[in-house]
């Protein structure tokens, strides 16, 4: 399994351009990375970002690399580029028990192709003045396009209230060699939701059928239950990451409301 991730993680790092805020850098004989990123406003950890795929301590003249235009700082280049490839929507914060802050939402795939491997930031600012700021992934390791698929985002501290919250996308990849998709479909299981009396829990059974445990059998499982109210709003999301069994359960909890029905999604790998 970590050799596959590994070479997941070599395949992902080839990355399709956009021209949101961006120019081309044209490397010069005797020109060296660190030069480039220090002329750029940039960290040499930011140019490797920007630029996957490329050797910085090999490169030769002639070579292009992607640096922010002119009065443009990395972060506002690397929020304008990943707004144009996945969209948060139904952004909604609460206050647990402990006064720490669960941030729910959805992200939205805006691309002809999967997206992988994404780590958003979530700060929230409280009403008595607290502020936090988590990084966190998804939990499936691909969105499809057109997906929306909802997340979670766990921020530490003592809130009394949400006064302000934002999430932005840090780090995304996609690439044209992987597009297949890691989902497992629909027809190959039988989902059961059991919703409790009280509606703060619901306990979600996925049952695999004969064509299922055939295609499946030996691998890794990832889950992801998603819990909405009557209304249809986000109101709890839980996964279970497990080695692959004829019947898997998992529940997820509510932390705004009644829970009316839960979506669940699956990968397998």
């Amino acid at each position: 399994m970590k050799n596959f991730f590994a070479f997941l993680v070599i395949l992902l790092s080839v990355w399709i351009s956009c021209d949101v805020s961006a120019e081309e850098h044209i490397v010069e004989r005797g020109e060296t990375a660190l030069q480039i990123a220090l002329d750029h406003n940039l960290t040499m950890e930011q140019l490797t970002q920007l630029n996957p795929g490329i050797d910085l301590e090999m490169m030769i003249a002639g070579q292009k690399l992607t640096v922010p235009e002119k009065g443009v700082s990395f972060e506002e280049f690397r929020n304008q580029r990943y707004s144009e490839m996945l969209r948060i929507n139904d952004l909604t914060c609460s206050i647990l028990a402990d006064n720490s802050a669960l941030c729910l939402l959805h992200a939205e795939n805006l691309t002809e192709l999967p997206l992988y491997d994404i780590r958003l930031q979530a700060s929230v600012r409280g009403q008595n003045g607290n502020s936090g700021i988590t990084e966190a992934g998804t939990v499936l390791m691909q969105i499809l396009p057109g997906e929306n698929l909802p997340a979670a985002v766990s921020i530490k501290g003592t809130f009394d209230s949400v006064e302000n919250a934002e999430v932005s996308v840090l780090d995304l990849s996609r690439s044209e060699m992987l597009t297949a998709s890691f989902r497992i479909p629909e027809k190959t299981y039988l989902q059961t939701i059991s919703i409790l009396p009280d509606g703060i829990s619901a306990t979600v059974t996925m049952e695999f059928f004969p064509e299922g445990l055939q295609a499946f059998q030996g691998k890794t499982v990832n889950l992801l239950a998603a819990a909405y109210d009557e209304s249809g709003n986000l109101t709890g999301v839980r996964s279970l990451y497990s080695e692959f069994y004829p019947r898997l359960d998992i529940t997820v909890y509510s932390v705004s409301g009644k829970i009316a029905d839960v979506k669940l999604t699956a990968e397998v790998y």
